[in-house]
């Protein structure tokens, strides 16, 4: 709806997909979930309508840096997924650190207010043929929670 990407539900099919892709043909592929940092703090600063243009701004960016390189979702709120086609964990984390820059650089406007946001990344990688997908989201889950207890505004890869 309002930010014209894919669902949770539809993220969830092609997760599984990606994986089955994966296996079959021994490719990698990155998972990342992404937060808007304190974007409650936006909606009760702004109002929801400004939080709904935040959230169209930053799908905009999201939607534009994923041609030809994967799949992004909105997770629920103000979170999303990527899915990094056949790229490894420091590929992907190269492509966040462009991203997060563009969105470091947006200038979002609400009647008379100009409102800048920040996001937290957190990014595995998909190697092993056994995992499920709640155990990689449980991963990437993991990374972003450690993005945002160190400072949110960051990218976070698995070791």
């Amino acid at each position: 709806g309002l930010t014209e990407l894919y669902n949770h539900r539809y993220f969830q099919d092609t997760l599984r997909k990606q994986m089955d892709i994966a296996r079959r043909y021994n490719q990698h592929f990155s998972l990342i979930i992404i937060d808007i940092d304190f974007f409650k703090k936006v909606n009760d600063t702004y109002g929801h309508d400004a939080g709904d243009a935040v959230l169209v701004a930053v799908a905009d960016v999201l939607k534009k840096k994923m041609v030809g390189s994967g799949f992004v979702a909105r997770w629920g709120g103000e979170e999303f997924l990527f899915i990094f086609e056949m790229m490894t964990l420091d590929q992907a984390a190269d492509k966040l650190g462009e991203i997060l820059d563009e969105i470091r650089a947006l200038e979002i406007k609400s009647n008379d207010d100009t409102i800048k946001v920040t996001m937290s990344f957190g990014v595995v990688e998909h190697s092993d043929d056994d995992e499920s997908t709640d155990a990689l989201l449980k991963k990437a889950d993991g990374r972003l929670y450690i993005a945002k207890a160190t400072g949110r505004n960051q990218v976070i890869k698995q070791d």
